[in-house]
């Protein structure tokens, strides 16, 4: 599966246009990208959170979404050129799903990965679900984890009562994982990953970048 050149060029610049103008989009440690395979995981609050945490890092990125965006010939088209593969929510078992982001990042390419597994409705985090501590010891891919904050509001951010940001924190080395894999595999990574987006809330300093 290949991103369309479209994207970047076209679509790419529209979303952060909206960004910033619409809702103020702030993004904090925008320079912490490495280059090569990648995951990023972070809190999901909205369904506008993919495009969103898109614009806001430095280089194309890939994200699941819900397989019913997938059911039309041409739905099906276009979510693949947007970077996206399909996943089963109602299923306990998403091996497609999985084995797809393990494909994409050993390719060397970044992905998305809500380590929740669904949206929060009140802003709480949720208990993480193992797949992406599974993703990262497949992959042996560094993680950098994000916070979203005010997607799950777009009316509030539209009153200018608040904006969209988007906070990466410190990247997460392989190593570290494997620690956490060996004491208490695939769900203990991934508990040890959520939390690294958990600490973020606390650490709001570092360089920020608002799209011009």
């Amino acid at each position: 599966m290949k991103r369309s050149i479209l994207v970047d060029i076209v679509l790419r610049p529209v979303i952060v246009t909206i960004a910033t103008l619409l809702f103020r989009m702030k993004v904090v440690n925008w320079r912490s990208f490495p280059k090569g395979n990648l995951i990023l995981a972070g809190n999901h609050i909205s369904n506008w959170d993919p495009p969103f945490i898109a614009a806001a890092v430095p280089r194309a990125v890939h994200f699941m979404a819900k397989s019913s965006l997938f059911k039309t010939r041409f739905l099906s088209w276009f979510m693949q050129k947007l970077g996206a593969f399909p996943i089963n929510r109602r299923s306990n078992v998403n091996s497609g799903a999985l084995n797809k982001a393990i494909e994409l990042v050993n390719s060397g390419a970044a992905v998305i990965i809500f380590p929740e597994g669904t949206r929060s409705r009140n802003g709480v985090m949720l208990p993480a679900k193992a797949g992406v501590g599974y993703i990262a010891h497949a992959t042996s891919a560094p993680v950098l984890p994000f916070l979203l904050k005010g997607m799950d509001d777009p009316k509030s951010t539209l009153l200018f009562k608040s904006r969209f940001s988007v906070t990466f924190g410190e990247l997460i080395l392989p190593e570290e994982l494997e620690i956490m894999h060996e004491k208490g595999g695939a769900k203990m990574s991934a508990e040890y990953i959520l939390n690294k987006v958990k600490e973020i809330k606390d650490k709001t300093k570092g360089k920020e970048r608002n799209f011009e």
